[in-house]
């Protein structure tokens, strides 16, 4: 099930420029430094959009930026449009292309199309498996290694 297109930017300049000037007409997910590299992430706002239309809304916003702002989306390292996507259960299958000219606008703007599949459900592990794990090259009892030694027991 398709999700969304989130619009994510890599660099070694300050971001917030940009991001403030992207925040009147997209919503802000994530803008910080991130292990000395900035991080910028957005999305359309409001309902879901189909890929074509949120990527086109997504590429218009940065088009209409002012040559100055323009210039660290230029310099940025990574510039990606990341298209979210549940997997289902099932055997159907979820056809996803892109227009012809949505591929030229990611290319006109020099970023790239990453694909993200979330899972269905997402839950902690609630118990152990029943079974002790061997590690490789196990000889003798003492060898086999319980799974999670050493975690607290408020942990597992």
């Amino acid at each position: 099930m398709y999700l969304n297109v989130d619009l994510e930017i890599r660099s070694r300049s300050d971001l917030m420029p940009l991001v403030t000037a992207l925040q009147r007409r997209l919503s802000v997910l994530h803008a910080a430094r991130v292990r000395g590299t900035f991080f910028a992430s957005f999305e359309t706002s409001g309902m879901a959009h189909p890929p074509d239309i949120a990527i086109g809304r997504l590429a218009r916003a940065l088009l209409e930026l002012p040559p100055s702002i323009q210039k660290l989306w230029k310099q940025a390292g990574d510039r990606v449009f990341d298209i979210g996507v549940a997997r289902a259960a099932g055997n159907t299958a979820l056809p996803l292309a892109l227009r012809r000219q949505t591929v030229k606008t990611i290319a006109h703007l020099n970023a790239r199309v990453a694909l993200t599949l979330y899972p269905q459900t997402w839950r902690a592990p609630t118990r152990l498996p029943n079974k002790r794990l061997e590690r490789p090259g196990a000889t003798s009892r003492a060898d086999v290694a319980a799974p999670n030694a050493g975690r607290s027991a408020a942990k597992r």
